[in-house]
């Protein structure tokens, strides 16, 4: 048997079946003879090749999947529950603010009150005299200064507590 090297080894790149494998089975033969005159087949012609334009039917409007009526009210409901419960923050917010203003301006008035006062605590010190006090009480009303023994001293166990039990005779208040 003789080996045809022109077509050594083609059969292992073509698998059988396809065209090309079937096509250079059929044109070659031992040697040079050609059997058949039409080998190669036709071209295509452009307008075979091609491809009929798919058409679509016209789209209709799709309704949106997974969202019901009753899911939409729900959504709506908790969107206005969120809306309301962020304004009432931002009022409490705002309450806030205006109370932390509100005791600021009444501590800087608390603040005028007590220098005042001290201005004014001040004032009746520096206006009172001790010296003419005493020259008052022992001259004018007779006032005679505490001896030693007159003077009775003591230890009181409460501390500035007084009780007291019946209204003071010949206070008139």
């Amino acid at each position: 048997m003789a080996i045809d090297w022109e077509n050594y080894g083609r059969d292992r790149y073509h698998r059988p079946g396809t065209q090309s494998a079937a096509y250079h089975r059929q044109t070659y033969v031992e040697g040079n003879t050609v059997r058949k005159v039409s080998a190669v087949p036709e071209r295509r012609r452009e307008e075979e090749r091609r491809r009929p334009q798919k058409q679509y039917p016209q789209r209709k409007p799709v309704r949106m999947p997974g969202i019901s009526g009753s899911g939409f009210l729900f959504l709506c409901g908790m969107l206005s529950v969120i809306v309301l419960v962020s304004l009432s923050y931002l009022s409490t917010q705002y309450n806030v603010r205006q109370m932390k203003e509100e005791i600021v301006s009444l501590q800087s008035e608390v603040a005028e009150q007590r220098e005042e006062n001290a201005e004014m605590y001040q004032s009746v010190l520096d206006s009172v005299d001790l010296a003419e006090i005493y020259q008052k009480a022992t001259g004018k009303l007779g006032m005679v200064k505490a001896e030693d023994d007159q003077v009775y001293k003591y230890k009181s166990r409460k501390n500035d507590m007084i009780k007291q039990y019946a209204d003071i005779p010949g206070a008139d208040d």
